[in-house]
């Protein structure tokens, strides 16, 4: 194998804490997903949205559970990129590289989601020039925010989600105080109407679990913190507790929403959009209306493009060190900041949008492209005991060992189900396509191992910088 090892020395204490990564992961995950997915939603299993989103919660958090473990245990410098270099081999590390050139598309459903209200609010941009005008402003915005270094993002974040806590909570508010469906009968008619799976021919198109699984999309972000092991001041307390505070934040958040907007307005009532601006408007006096969908699903969709730009940049930065990707690719600037992968993540939050994808369309085919890079670190993670297990034995969340290994492998289980359920919710076609891209990732991941350029510095510590 043509592949150097070399392990990286654990770096000083990073500058984040845990105020800025519960902000970081709060704004990454409550996104596009909590705003436009709703709608959608309701049109698969009618009054029983809320449900399914509480449901969904509870199955992201399955995923992100071995996150949270394996992070109180050891520092990770690279993402889920450095866990799969370092605990399933540099091969499938390669695998992983390239697979994740995919990942900075999840971004355009943020951008989607922003141009698709902004649309709805002021008319005259929801032309296909306007939507893409838009899209680029905002891409633009942040682009400029995260080029300037992780300080500037997370002092943005912190700002952006306590004003996204708050609108959401206020619109939770009104739409419960406007209730008049009956969203909590079980033998209304309206609960569950196309049952637990519908199918249109041979696709996935409806249904109660149609609609967990893709309000799953929207729920798993917050274990994106597992990358911010190098920034972070007390990485092996502060990052498990940021994702373990995160997660009770958006189920009352999540499901509160849902709640206020299948009880207080019906799928007619929104007109064939997919954002809330139909239902604020319903529930609030005007001039709350307009701030909440700036304080709410404006700034939602906003606080995760910004922290998303940082994650993806680190974990492709990481790759371009190694000599996956060109070494000018990975190049810095002044501030510490990944210049060309930072434009990379700029174009491609953009395309969907140009290309005219809708919201519910592209996230079946990220849940299908991104299929390695969600499942090779949970597998990855099954090997931590074994290879650190001083590290583990010190771990500052400590659980049984078995109880550990059930939480990795209910994970696979997961990723393993929404990958099944996306390919059954497209057309041959784009699932044809999408495996044909990750067998390109496997293979270039594989033939790069061969080529002598490539020198693994596993970024993973067992200590905080202070030891």
């Amino acid at each position: 194998m043509a592949i150097n090892l070399i392990k990286e020395p654990a770096p000083p204490k990073g500058k984040l804490k845990l105020p800025d990564l519960y902000a970081t992961a709060v704004g990454q995950v409550i996104g596009a997903g909590v705003v436009t997915l709703i709608v959608p939603a309701m049109g698969m299993t009618g009054n029983s949205a809320w449900l399914a989103y509480l449901v969904a919660v509870l199955v992201g958090f399955l995923y992100v559970l071995p996150c949270v473990f394996a992070c109180s245990a050891l520092r990770f410098g690279g993402g889920t990129y450095s866990v799969s270099c370092d605990l399933l081999g540099p091969r499938l590390g390669g695998v992983f590289a390239f697979s994740y050139l995919a990942g900075p598309l999840y971004m355009s459903m943020f951008a989607l989601s922003a141009v698709t209200y902004i649309g709805d609010v002021f008319p005259v941009l929801s032309s296909p020039v306007g939507r893409i005008a838009s899209a680029l402003i905002i891409a633009t915005l942040f682009f400029i925010f995260n080029i300037r270094g992780m300080n500037v993002m997370a002092a943005v974040q912190k700002i952006m989600v306590w004003i996204l806590i708050a609108a959401l909570a206020m619109y939770i508010i009104f739409g419960l105080v406007h209730m008049q469906y009956p969203i909590f009968d079980f033998n209304d008619p309206n609960f569950m109407p196309q049952g637990m799976l519908k199918f249109d021919g041979t696709m996935l198109t409806g249904g109660f679990l149609t609609a967990v699984f893709l309000f799953y999309s929207s729920t798993t972000g917050y274990g994106m913190n597992l990358g911010y092991g190098r920034d972070a001041a007390n990485a092996r307390r502060d990052v498990p507790k940021s994702m373990l505070l995160t997660f009770p934040t958006i189920l009352v958040l999540y499901v509160g929403v849902a709640i206020a907007t299948a009880g207080s307005t019906s799928l007619e009532d929104f007109a064939g959009s997919s954002s809330l601006v139909y239902s604020a408007r319903r529930i609030m006096p005007p001039i709350l209306a307009y701030l909440f969908i700036i304080g709410g699903p404006v700034m939602a969709v906003l606080s995760s493009f910004n922290s998303s730009f940082a994650y993806h940049s680190l974990t492709i930065g990481q790759s371009c060190r190694d000599g996956w990707f060109p070494k000018k690719f990975g190049e810095r600037n002044k501030y510490g900041t990944y210049t060309y992968i930072l434009i990379f993540i700029y174009l491609l939050s953009v395309l969907p949008i140009i290309f005219g994808i809708d919201i519910t369309q592209l996230v079946n085919l990220l849940q299908l492209v991104t299929f390695l890079t969600t499942i090779l670190p949970q597998i990855a993670f099954l090997n931590l005991p074994k290879k650190y297990p001083e590290a583990w034995k010190n771990a500052k969340l400590r659980v049984p060992l078995g109880i550990y290994y059930l939480s990795c492998w209910a994970s696979i289980i997961v990723s393993t189900v929404v990958f099944i359920k996306s390919c059954l919710s497209m057309n041959i076609l784009v699932v044809v396509v999408s495996l044909v891209f990750i067998a390109a990732c496997v293979i270039l991941g594989l033939w790069r191992t061969n080529g002598g350029h490539v020198t693994i510095r596993t970024s993973v510590w067992d200590s905080d910088g202070d030891e």
